[in-house]
This record gives C-alpha cells, structure tokens and sequence, in this order.
C-alpha cells in the first residue's frame, strides 16, 4: 500500500536562465520554501585543445523533516563530485 504524504504547495521566487553563444550558462531558480537549484556551465578545451567538454558546476538545497539542506556538487574531467555545503 502506498502511503501519501501531504505537502504544502510552494510558488516560485525568483528564475534566470542565461545562455550565450560561446556554450556558457546559467541556471537558476529559488521556492519560498528556501528550497531551489544552481547551475553553470562551459566549454573547456581538452588536453589536445581539438575538442571541448562541458565543466558544471553548481549547488541545491532541500528541505529534509523541515532542515534545508545544501549540496554543492561539480563535473569536469575528473568526474562528478559533491559535497554537503
């Protein structure tokens, strides 16, 4: 049986999504609740400066038994890796 779980609803604080044409960008958006998400990225030549990856970078906070909680977290070439903040 599935049990539910009753949430209060939550409105949007604040959005920006930018982007340009060199690959760059940023993504960003908060809930009145402090929960929300953080992102950047751009293009970084590789070793052989023929071909790019994308590098990201960026952060979240949740809400955990009414805690907000933030994890910071980036991928480049060294992998994904993330952290409480």
């Amino acid at each position: 049986m599935l049990n539910l779980i009753e949430c209060n609803p939550v409105e949007l604080v604040s959005l920006t999504n930018k982007r340009d044409d060199s690959g760059q960008f940023l993504s960003r958006y908060k809930l009145d609740d402090g929960t929300g998400e953080e992102k950047m990225g751009k293009l970084q030549s590789n070793k052989n400066g023929e071909d790019a990856i994308l590098v990201q970078r960026g952060s979240y906070t949740t809400n955990v038994d009414g805690r907000l909680i933030t994890y910071n977290w980036i991928a480049d070439t060294r992998g994904f890796r993330i952290s409480k903040a």
